[in-house]
């Protein structure tokens, strides 16, 4: 037990201030940084040294405290869009009528770019864009691999680009 506490103890102060540079500069924030770093560790704690190999410890660490902070990011990134969400309800902008038929001849012009993809390139992107979906989980809704899934919605974005240009550049044109 005593060498389980000794190994913990050896594996922390050698990968504890490495972790910490690591998850500040890849969130920004160091509180956090520690926080995750710590819960990390607790994680080692409770698997047990036995169950991560004394070389394998520093590689587990990372992996783990790496995957924390993308779900952390991914909240901060949610809460941030529900706040902006909300602030416009209540403060809402006051558009001129020009800005208005602007917007929606942009609105009736990507509906229109999105009706001419093939259905299977349309869902993906809107299964990935709208319902913010995983390839994986695209790819079991609509029952095709996940590289299909990555092919159509790549192709998708760059025929929707190809087209938006052209349509800007006729508007510039005229």
């Amino acid at each position: 037990m005593q060498r389980d506490h000794d190994a913990f103890a050896e594996v922390f102060n050698d990968v504890y201030p490495g972790l910490c540079r690591f998850l500040e500069c890849l969130i920004g924030r160091c509180g956090i940084a520690q926080e995750i770093a710590q819960e990390s560790f607790l994680r080692l704690y409770r698997t047990g040294m036995d169950a991560v190999p004394r070389d394998e410890a520093r590689f587990w660490l990372y992996r783990v405290a790496r995957n924390l902070a993308l779900n952390e990011i991914n909240r901060r990134s949610t809460q941030s869009r529900l706040r902006e969400n909300v602030a416009r309800m209540f403060h809402p902008q006051a558009i001129r009528p020009d800005q208005e038929v602007e917007r929606a001849e942009s609105n009736r012009l990507v509906i229109e770019m999105l009706e001419a993809l093939p259905e299977h390139q349309r869902a993906a992107l809107l299964l990935r864009e709208q319902e913010e979906m995983s390839y994986r989980e695209i790819a079991r809704v609509l029952n095709v691999s996940e590289s299909k899934i990555k092919v159509d919605i790549f192709r998708a974005r760059a025929r929707l680009r190809e087209r938006w240009r052209s349509a800007q550049r006729a508007t510039s044109a005229r």
